[in-house]
């Protein structure tokens, strides 16, 4: 099966403002915010909407003034312990399942970009074969075959992390030295270094760095120290999630990267020709 390449940009679609809506009602939520804070973002959301920008640019306004307006720092936290808890159960029932091949690694990572849908009604793990998965493998394993010894890993949500494992492995065993970048600072579900060393992450791998940020993806402003390093070394990139593949497609820097990821949204969906709810490792260049 054939795909166009979209090398667009991801800014806003029609279809971002009821999410964008919906996250700054469960933020507020999350964070005991009075309703004065609900309606400025929803302000925040309508003025920027027309704007070219990417919705994690508007996201990542939202979580400012709400934490500003709260205090709260990490209104996502109690939902970051269940989510590793599923994981954790899920990686129990499925990690036999998977073989350290290069489709199977990139499965079991795209798997991870969504932990709460391995539960049903009835606490029972999903049947797999209801899982759609498109990997672009043979373009994926020339860039992991280039020369380039390091690996860059942008992770997202705290339990992608647990699912990553495989792939990191994988990669160790070809011979490539593997970074692992996370948050800085709190943003909805995303793995932050506060959480590395809660959940003890640290112990599994030690090579996770920061990103710097509390932001959702990654601004090409942002990048710094080793991620700058590795970035201008010409690392293999691997993007996990919609908002680091919303934030990349803003690079415009002729770098490909390798995108891990369940799409979740019909925007995503029609940016990459992939079906929504579908999992995908795919390659683009941006």
């Amino acid at each position: 099966m054939f795909y166009l390449l979209n090398k667009s940009p991801m800014k806003v679609t029609p279809y971002c403002k009821n999410c964008l809506k919906a996250l700054a009602e469960k933020t507020c939520y999350l964070s005991h915010a009075g309703k004065d804070v609900l309606l400025n973002c929803f302000m925040i959301i309508d003025e920027l909407f027309g704007s070219d920008i990417t919705p994690p640019a508007i996201a990542n306004k939202i979580h400012m003034l709400i934490r500003e307006k709260t205090g709260v720092a990490d209104p996502y936290a109690e939902k970051k312990d269940k989510e590793v808890s599923i994981a954790k159960r899920a990686i129990m029932e499925l990690d036999e399942l998977f073989s350290f091949d290069l489709e199977d690694v990139l499965k079991f990572s795209a798997l991870g970009n969504s932990t709460d849908t391995f539960l049903d009604a009835k606490t029972n793990f999903l049947d797999l074969s209801d899982i759609k998965f498109y990997a672009e493998l043979d373009k994926i394993e020339k860039e992991i075959d280039r020369e380039e010894k390091d690996v860059l890993i942008l992770g997202d949500n705290v339990s992608d992390f647990l699912f990553d494992m495989k792939l990191i492995r994988f990669l160790e065993n070809r011979g490539k030295n593997v970074y692992y970048a996370v948050k800085e600072a709190p943003v909805q579900n995303d793995l932050c270094m506060i959480d590395v060393f809660k959940y003890q992450f640290d112990k599994i791998f030690n090579n996770i760095i920061s990103t710097g940020t509390n932001k959702v993806g990654i601004e090409k402003k942002d990048l710094k120290g080793k991620i700058m390093e590795l970035w201008e070394r010409d690392a293999v990139v691997i993007a996990k999630g919609m908002g680091n593949f919303e934030t990349i497609s803003e690079f415009r820097d002729g770098k490909k990267f390798i995108h891990i990821m369940k799409v979740k949204c019909p925007s995503i969906s029609e940016a990459i020709s992939f079906p929504e709810g579908s999992y995908v490792a795919i390659v683009r260049k941006f």
